[in-house]
């Protein structure tokens, strides 16, 4: 069976025989090339097959996409619907500590399989899990109809969580530095004259430059979400302490009002057909994945949403 992995040799397409066998497997028919999967090469060579974005078929054909993250199931956080808080979240992700979805095929926990429309083509399902993240990331951040929201950065993340703040009615614009980036928000709905004294303002970025403009751009006493991954540490300003703004973490997905957010996603994807022709901008094939990288890498490729199919 065929597998990404990072390699003394860089990312390599590499032939690890077959996989385990616990679980459900699933034939895969996308994964995506997620910005963390980047900086995870900066660690090292890794015996785990990489990907944590994506989707495909159960034997019985039933599409699914995977939500790449096991977990207890049975402590305080998870009782409570905050799975993503889970002590035992971190060391059981698809991608990062487990085998991912880089791959041919992959078996995971059965619960982790979750069923999708039929309507939403597999070669765009690798979406729902980044949307997923956008999903927590506004509803952590208390968005909600109405709401005048500023998006930082319009990555794929960026427009994913454009894609979730419309989806609830919430007034959305965006403040981007690449113009293919802002044509693809715009396309989903988000302005681009960017104002001042917005009810939330979410980082989509991770970077020191947008928090600066995530506090200049809030109102007071408004909220800062941060739904990207702070990579390196970032400073918070006096600005930030006068203008009493909240600042908001997220991370992965959960529950909110009794729904579960990854499936809530799902169904917002098929709902948004322009999400995928907005945010994947390039397909390859799974023999091609060391140049698939590279090319997500490149800044000078304008890439958003780099896509592998095996």
């Amino acid at each position: 069976m065929r597998a990404v992995r990072n390699t003394e040799d860089g990312v390599q397409v590499v032939d690890v025989g077959a996989a385990r066998t616990e679980g459900v497997r699933v034939s895969v028919a996308s994964s995506g090339i997620c910005g963390s999967d980047l900086h995870l090469l900066a660690y090292g060579p890794s015996p785990v097959t990489m990907g944590h974005e994506f989707c495909g078929r159960l034997d019985d054909g039933t599409p699914v996409a995977v939500l790449p993250r096991s977990t207890c199931g049975s402590c305080e956080r998870c009782l409570a619907g905050h799975e993503q808080q889970c002590p035992h979240a971190l060391g059981s992700m698809y991608g990062i500590t487990l085998d991912g979805g880089l791959a041919d095929e992959v078996w995971v926990d059965p619960g982790c399989a979750k069923v999708i429309p039929t309507t939403i083509p597999l070669e765009h399902a690798c979406l729902v899990e980044p949307l997923a993240v956008a999903l927590h990331g506004i509803d952590r951040a208390g968005v909600k109809p109405g709401s005048r929201v500023l998006v930082v950065g319009a990555g794929p993340i960026g427009l994913c969580t454009i894609a979730a703040a419309r989806s609830i009615g919430a007034e959305v614009d965006v403040l981007a530095r690449r113009a293919n980036r802002t044509r693809a928000a715009e396309q989903l709905g988000a302005g681009t004259a960017v104002g001042s004294d917005y009810d939330a303002v979410l980082d989509a970025a991770g970077t020191q430059s947008a928090i600066d403009q995530a506090i200049q751009r809030v109102r007071p006493g408004g909220t800062v979400g941060i739904i990207s991954s702070f990579w390196e540490p970032v400073t918070l300003g006096m600005d930030f302490q006068v203008k009493e703004a909240t600042l908001v973490p997220s991370f992965t997905y959960g529950h909110h009002h009794g729904t579960c957010e990854f499936e809530e996603a799902a169904r917002i994807l098929d709902e948004n057909p322009d999400l995928p022709e907005a945010t994947i901008t390039h397909h390859f094939s799974l023999d091609d994945a060391a140049e698939a990288f590279r090319v997500a890498g490149d800044h000078g490729a304008d890439a958003i949403k780099v896509v592998l199919h095996p």
